[in-house]
């Protein structure tokens, strides 16, 4: 998942390939859904995905494009997949083992690549970093909220990791916002929070 994102942000800007990646787990929302109500705060998210899209822009990279809603495919797997590991294993186990075998699968590409006899301590480091903030606290973190809440609410939570990327460009990357994007990241933010209050109100009737 990581790989294909990190080979989409090579063509594409950070916020859009964060976006286009989320339509993973917004159509994984939708299947999961049961309520109207659910429904209506996938659409809404949706909504705010469609719009951040420069659709007017014919410079767009489609393969980047791709490789981002790949990303998103493994994505929602990834959900489905640790909601049902995080049952039966405790959460770091469950991280450490899957980067085990991720890094299994890698390997093999990185000798290919020639990557693995190019590296020096100052690009270790780096990769250390990236390794750590990337992926082993992040799904560390999200395996012990798999716990706790339904894939479906948790998959539409996650769009808020579009509306971070977005202020990131901005505050890191100078990167300037239009007026629509700014819309659209209200739409995403408006999405999680509804279903964040509303999941939160029908588990305390339950």
């Amino acid at each position: 998942m990581n790989l294909i994102f990190y080979m989409a942000i090579q063509r594409i800007p950070l916020g859009l390939a964060v976006t286009v990646e989320f339509a993973g787990p917004l159509f994984l929302a939708l299947a999961l859904s049961r309520k109207l109500l659910d429904v209506i705060w996938a659409l809404l998210a949706c909504v705010g995905i469609l719009l951040i899209v420069p659709w007017q822009n014919d410079h767009v990279d489609l393969v980047g494009l791709g490789l981002a809603f790949l990303a998103g495919i493994f994505w929602a797997l990834y959900i489905v997949m640790g909601g049902m590991v995080s049952k039966i294993m405790d959460g770091k186990d469950a991280v450490t083992t899957g980067m085990i075998f991720a890094s299994l699968v890698i390997i093999p590409f990185t000798i290919w690549d020639g990557a693995v006899f190019n590296l020096t301590p100052s690009i270790f480091i780096k990769g250390l970093g990236v390794a750590v903030l990337s992926s082993a606290l992040p799904f560390s973190l999200e395996m012990m909220a798999l716990k706790k809440l339904p894939a479906k609410t948790f998959s539409i939570l996650m769009s808020l990791e579009p509306a971070f990327a977005a202020l990131s460009g901005l505050v890191f990357l100078a990167e300037e916002l239009s007026f629509l994007q700014w819309i659209s990241i209200a739409c995403v933010v408006t999405a999680s929070i509804g279903t964040s209050i509303f999941n939160k109100k029908s588990l305390s009737h339950e």
